[in-house]
This record gives structure tokens, sequence and C-alpha cells, in this order.
């Protein structure tokens, strides 16, 4: 699948600002890796380890050049990044399928500092709240606030479905203005099955489409959507917002339901392509 050049825009005075904002928001992490570094020793080293594969994630507003929404994300594969479908769900229906003439572009912050396009090209329902964006070869030019190009590819970060109560892990995201602490340690607290919510009450939020992990590791709209990753620097789930009414709860997708979405995503792409 290739990229589109397209004609988006951004005024220079905008683009400026969220570089302004990308270089205290990294200035915040250094600090708090710092501190991070101090409280827990090496587990510092896996957060490092992990970093240039996480990503932060702005919805635009093209005509007007305001944010309408962000969050994490990171990469798994060189060129797909996945993130929580409410962080694109103002501007991506449910069960998305890339189409090339209503192509949905965002920008995503690299760990590199750059500024980076990229396409909404898979997204799952709110109870998956899983989306998959197409990083493209495209930047925006600090200096004129126009796309250049410029094709680089990053480090995918493995998965894991190894994972138990009472495991050590980290939620890991990228600053995000005042949420700029984003690297929190915690545990597993609960595995919680799909099959666990079919005999639920009718009334309830229906949670039940996927497995997902709870964690007492803080999970904030600043890393929401990026990895909740174990010791070795393996994904074990994507972090979420939590459970509606329930704020005190952390949750994030289970790594085996990001699996299943991603065999989704490419069983889709294959039969679009015999089309």
């Amino acid at each position: 699948m290739s990229a589109p050049e397209t004609q988006l825009k951004l005024e220079l005075a905008k683009v400026q600002q969220l570089y302004r904002k990308m270089q205290a928001d990294q200035k915040a992490l250094q600090q708090q890796l710092k501190e991070f570094k101090t409280q827990t020793g090496n587990f510092s080293d896996v957060v490092e380890q992990v970093l240039p594969s996480v990503v932060s994630v702005y919805v635009m507003d093209w005509d007007t050049g305001e944010e309408i929404s962000s969050g994490s994300g990171f990469f798994v594969s060189p060129d797909i990044i996945v993130t929580n479908y409410h962080v694109v769900e103002d501007i991506a229906d449910e069960d998305y399928f890339y189409e090339e003439d209503e192509v949905e572009q965002v920008l995503v912050e690299t760990h590199d500092g750059k500024l980076r396009m990229a396409e909404v090209v898979f997204t799952g329902n709110a109870e998956e709240d899983l989306a998959l964006l197409l990083i493209t070869g495209f930047m925006l030019d600090p200096a004129t606030g126009e796309q250049v190009e410029s094709p680089e590819e990053y480090p995918p970060l493995e998965l894991s479905f190894d994972v138990k109560v009472g495991d050590r892990v980290i939620a890991v995201g990228n600053p995000l203005g005042q949420f700029a602490a984003t690297v929190t340690q915690g545990i597993i607290s609960a595995i919680r099955e799909p099959e666990e919510y079919e005999e639920g009450d009718e009334d309830e939020d229906d949670v039940g489409e996927v497995k997902v992990l709870q964690t007492d590791a803080a999970i904030n709209p600043g890393n929401s959507g990026g990895p909740l990753i174990n010791m070795a620097g393996q994904v074990v789930g994507v972090n979420t917002w939590g459970w509606e009414d329930a704020d005190s709860i952390n949750l994030a997708i289970a790594s085996e339901a990001l699996d299943d979405f991603l065999a989704g995503f490419e069983e889709t792409f294959e039969e679009d392509s015999q089309n």
C-alpha cells in the first residue's frame, strides 16, 4: 500500500507552535526519565529501549489548524502504528478500511523530533478501541510549514502473550501538555477474559469483545494508546483510558487482542488487493 501525496498544510505559525511543544515535551520526558531511573534503577533502561518506537498522535482540523484530539501510539511494523480508536474516532468511522480517495490524515510526533504525516488505514469499534495508522514518507518542515519528502522506517515493538497477575509492567507514552508524566510502573492486578462479561447485565456497557489487563500503573490521556510493556520491553497490552464510571481502574487491551486485530487488517488488505 503506497501513501498518496496530499495537499494538506498547516499555517507556519501552527507548525512552529507544535514544534515548540515537542521540544518542551521532550525536555519534560528526559527529566521524568531521570527521576524514574532514581526510583527504579534498571527499569529505566527498558523504557529507553522502547521509546524510539513510541509516538504521539495529533488529530487535526485541517481547515482551522486546531487540534481535535491526541494520544500515543507505537510501531508494530516499520511503517504501521497502533493507537486507540477513541483517539481518531472524530475523523474515522468504526470498522473502517483505507480508501485511497477518502484518506484521513493525522500528525505523528516521532521520537527523533519530527512531525510526520500518517494515514488512518484500519479501525475497529468502540469495544476493541484499536486503530492502525500508516506512516507516510512526508514530514512537516518547521521552517516553511510545507510537507517535505522524508522517508524513514522505525523499529517495531515485539508482542508478548505471556502475562500473569503480579507481573511488573510499565505504561509508556509520549508527553502531551499537562499530562507530561507518561511513564508509570505497576503490576498486573487482574486479567479479564471476554467470557467473563457474557452473562453480565445487559444494561451495562459491553466491554467483553476483547481480553483486557487491569493494572495499577496509572494510565492517563498522555499514554493512552501507548504500550504496556513487561520487564523485557515487550508489549503485553495497549493502554486505554480505563473503564467508564470507574476512573481508579486502569485497563490495557491485551496483546492477544491486538494480534487478532492485526491479523484482521492483513486479511482485509489481502482481500482488497485481489478485488
